[in-house]
C-alpha cells in the first residue's frame, strides 16, 4: 500500500465530511481527462467573466508541475506561487495571492519550479485543500491538471458540480470518460476507507467487472449487500454527485450532439448524471489571444468564442450580472461590458 493510501485510511474519523468549509462561495474545480481540451483556457476566461459580472473571483493553478495559468495574465515570473506555500515559505494562500488588472480577480499561481510538487503527500493535499476552501470569494475557480492522479481527483471532488472539459473528438470522450469513472471510485473508497469489507468489496468490482465496464449501479448492490448502511450512503453519494460538462473547440454544431450521448453513456454506466452547461467553438483568435499572453474576453471580447463564454456562464451555468446591467441572454451587451474593460488592460 502506498503511503498516500496509507495516510488516508489514518485521516480524519469522519471521512465523507467536507474538508472545508465552502458555505458562502462557490468552487469551480476544472478538469479534462486529457491534455489540449483548453481548461486553462476556461479558467481564464471564466475567471474574467465572473469579474465582469461583478463577482470577487479567485484563480488557483493546481495545474501541479505543469502550471501555465499565469501565463493568461503576462506573469511569466511570478514573484509569489503556490510552491512557497507548500514549502512552509507563506502561512496562507492569501499572502500570495497576485493582482490581476481587474480589481474583482486575483490570481494563486502554479509552482513550476519546486521538484515534486506534482507528487504531493497527502497531507499536504489535505491542507493545501483546506486553504482553497478558506478563501474569500464569491467564486473560487480551480484549474487542474490532465490525467488521474490522486491530486486531480481529490481536487476535482472538492465540490459535487466540478466542469470537465472536453473536446468532440473521440479520443477526449474516452478520457473524459475514464475522468469520471475514476472520480466515482475515488469517492466511494474514501467515504469507505475504515470499512474493510466495503473496501474489499469496491476493490474486487474494479478489478474483474468494472475493467469489463460493469455498471456502478451493480457495483452499489454489492455494497449494499455486504452492510445495507453502506449501501444507503453510496447511493446518496452518487445522487448528490453531478459534474457539469463543456464541449470545447467544437467545429461544426451537430457536434453538440455528442455531448448528449456522453451524458447516456456515463448515466447507463457509472450511475452519474452529467449536466450539459453549454459550449465554445473553435476559434483562431483564441490562439491569437494565447499568443499575446491575454484572455480572449479581454483581447477579443466580440469574437465567436467570447460570445460563447458569455452565455456558458449566464445561461448554462446560470450566473446572474450582480450589477443588474444585463440577462442572460444579452451577450451582446456583456460583450461591450468586456470591451470597456478591455481598456485597462
Amino acid at each position: 500500500m502506498s503511503s498516500e493510501l496509507v495516510g488516508e485510511v489514518q485521516s480524519a474519523s469522519d471521512p465523507t465530511a467536507p474538508v472545508g468549509d465552502i458555505s458562502g462561495r462557490s468552487i469551480w474545480p476544472i478538469a479534462g481527462g486529457k491534455g489540449g481540451t483548453g481548461k486553462s483556457t476556461l479558467a481564464a476566461n471564466l475567471g474574467v467573466g465572473l469579474a465582469l459580472l461583478g463577482y470577487r473571483v479567485i484563480l488557483v493553478d493546481c495545474d501541479l508541475g505543469g502550471a501555465d495559468l499565469h501565463l493568461f495574465f503576462d506573469q511569466l515570473a511570478p514573484a509569489r506561487t503556490l510552491g512557497h506555500f507548500l514549502h512552509k515559505d507563506a502561512d496562507s494562500l492569501n499572502e500570495v495571492l497576485l493582482p490581476t488588472p481587474h480589481k474583482n480577480l486575483k490570481l494563486v499561481c502554479g509552482g513550476n519550479e519546486a521538484i515534486g510538487l506534482a507528487n504531493l503527500p497527502f497531507w499536504v493535499k489535505e491542507k493545501l485543500i483546506r486553504h482553497i476552501c478558506k478563501l474569500e470569494a464569491d467564486f473560487v475557480l480551480i484549474d487542474l491538471g490532465s490525467g488521474t492522479s490522486f491530486n486531480t481527483l481529490d481536487f476535482f471532488t472538492i465540490a459535487e458540480s466540478g466542469l470537465i472539459v472536453c473536446t468532440p473528438d473521440p479520443p477526449a470522450r474516452v478520457d473524459a470518460y475514464g475522468f469520471i469513472k475514476n472520480t466515482v471510485y475515488r469517492k466511494l473508497r474514501r467515504c469507505f476507507a475504515q470499512n474493510d469489507s466495503v473496501k474489499a468489496g469496491i476493490n474486487n468490482f474494479a478489478r474483474d467487472s468494472g475493467r469489463r465496464n460493469g455498471r456502478i449501479s451493480e457495483l452499489l448492490e454489492i455494497i449494499a449487500q455486504i452492510d445495507s448502511q453502506a449501501g444507503e450512503m453510496a447511493r446518496a453519494i452518487m445522487v448528490t454527485y453531478r459534474p457539469r460538462l463543456v464541449l470545447n473547440q467544437i467545429r461544426h454544431k451537430r457536434q453538440t450532439g455528442e455531448a448528449y450521448r456522453f451524458i447516456g453513456l456515463v448515466r447507463e454506466y457509472l450511475s452519474t448524471e452529467v449536466e450539459y452547461v453549454g459550449h465554445i467553438r473553435s476559434d483562431i483568435r483564441i490562439l491569437e489571444a494565447c499568443e499575446r499572453r491575454r484572455p480572449l474576453l479581454i483581447e477579443n471580447p466580440e469574437s465567436q468564442a467570447a460570445l460563447d463564454l458569455y452565455r456558458l456562464l449566464m445561461k448554462g451555468l446560470g450566473i446572474d450580472d450582480r450589477q443588474q446591467r444585463f440577462a442572460g441572454e444579452d451577450s451582446f451587451k456583456m460583450a461591450q461590458a468586456a470591451q470597456e474593460e478591455a481598456r485597462n488592460w
